[in-house]
């Protein structure tokens, strides 16, 4: 399961950060993870990560099961909403 995984942007994130965070740490004395943290948002990763897939959108295809599905629900809503004495009372619902 672990190949996978999408390990390339974060193993290229870290061959691009770890020798600029080794010289910061070597160039100054550096005993605080705030002054790192500091230095890591002052960094910039422009161009390293790749570039997303464009979102797509897609329009609404009826099919025989999406029909069938959406019949059966209105019916069950129709049902439900035209008994006498309420089958489900929701103010009644406790659920925690």
């Amino acid at each position: 399961w672990a190949e996978g995984l999408a390990l390339q942007p974060c193993l290229r994130i870290m061959q691009h950060l770890l020798p600029q965070l080794e010289q910061f740490c070597a160039a100054g004395n550096v005993n605080d993870e705030n002054i790192v943290v500091d230095f890591l948002k002052t960094t910039t990763m422009v161009g390293l990560l790749p570039v997303p897939h464009p979102i797509l959108i897609r329009k609404y295809q009826q099919n025989e099961f999406t029909s069938l599905w959406f019949t059966t629900y209105i019916w069950g809503v129709i049902y439900l909403r035209n008994q006498a004495p309420a089958c489900f009372d929701a103010s009644h619902i406790r659920l925690f």
